[in-house]
């Protein structure tokens, strides 16, 4: 069994990678890492990609739009950078080789192989009027989902482009992870619109490369004419609101999750959400289950590595509408 895991394992790290030299192939921008198109506008979107390496599954059609783009069958007015994130970390199968990139855009940070990454993507951050960054999640989730605090253009800009109905956000300003600072944090302190969506589990799968397409399509439609966003977005679908309620520590490697628990499932007060042979671990009141763990384990159960951040979040339904729980932003 463990000889199959491995194998499986190993497959989807050479797609991976298989994906990763096409894109490096196609780019043609400042860095092998970078595409770069002109369309001869002046608006200027950045989309990430695999800013975490084990989160591929935007690739196919991140590769698809680059050929699209140079073979002129599909075609963009304004100007576009699509940046691989963590190409060592997607070539070493993991979320990354040193420390998180998202997490590292400050300026102390480490110097190492994320800390440098930030710092080449840093100044193509700087140069845009738009970052989309394209996320999956380790365990499975219900839908997909926008996380970012809340803000007036940052909600235009989600609803017209209609990633997901679903938003779990907070006040403006204030960080997923204090004392860091992920990319989109990055472009949105500089008053510009950065939007991070969550799209499906982390794998390269057929429903998460038409997503992606259907997402990529929609914002170059919306990026040609950049000034009728307030429209696009009266126009389109409204967003749910939902805001975390509760961070559980991870504090004892023996702590273990239920296998079937994933991402927007709902849970009860009270309810027991712990495997038998773990510490108990009961949910403190009702809400949606967001970023479980399931991080891997020795023969004895325990959690390989240091056990830090979160087990788990709870996410609830904003009462009201963000501006009117916290005010314009």
């Amino acid at each position: 069994m463990r000889q199959r895991r491995q194998q499986a394992a190993d497959r989807r790290r050479r797609d991976a990678v298989g994906w990763l030299d096409r894109f490096e192939a196609l780019a043609d921008g400042p860095a092998p890492f970078v595409h770069r198109h002109d369309g001869g506008g002046s608006f200027h979107v950045v989309v990430g990609v695999c800013v975490h390496g084990d989160e591929v599954g935007t690739l196919p059609a991140a590769v698809a739009l680059i050929d699209d783009l140079r073979q002129g069958r599909r075609r963009f007015g304004g100007r576009l950078d699509i940046v691989l994130g963590n190409p060592g970390a997607v070539r070493a199968g993991t979320r990354c080789v040193d420390s998180d990139l998202n997490r590292v855009f400050v300026p102390d940070r480490a110097d190492d192989t994320e800390g440098r990454r930030a710092g080449a993507l840093m100044p193509l951050f700087d140069a845009c009027d738009l970052f989309v960054d394209l996320h999956q999640t380790g365990a499975p989730t219900l839908a997909p989902f926008y996380t970012l605090p809340w803000r007036r253009r940052d909600d235009d800009w989600a609803r017209a482009l209609g990633a997901s109905h679903l938003w779990v956000t907070r006040r403006s300003g204030e960080s997923f992870s204090p004392g860091t600072c992920c990319a989109d944090e990055y472009v949105r302190a500089q008053g510009k619109p950065g939007l991070t969506v969550e799209l499906s589990r982390k794998g390269i799968d057929g429903q998460t490369t038409r997503h992606t397409t259907e997402i990529l399509d929609r914002l170059l439609v919306l990026a040609e004419t950049p000034g009728d966003i307030q429209a696009a977005a009266a126009a389109s679908r409204p967003l749910r609101y939902l805001q975390t309620v509760h961070r559980e520590p991870f504090v004892d490697a023996r702590q273990q999750l239920r296998p079937e628990l994933c991402n927007l499932m709902p849970v009860h007060a009270h309810e027991l959400l712990s495997v038998p042979q773990s510490p108990l671990v009961i949910a403190p009141r009702a809400g949606v289950l967001l970023f479980p763990k399931f991080p891997p384990r020795d023969a004895d159960g325990r959690a390989k590595g240091p056990v830090t951040g979160e087990l788990f979040h709870l996410a609830a339904e904003l009462e009201g509408h963000p501006a009117e729980v916290w005010g314009e932003a």
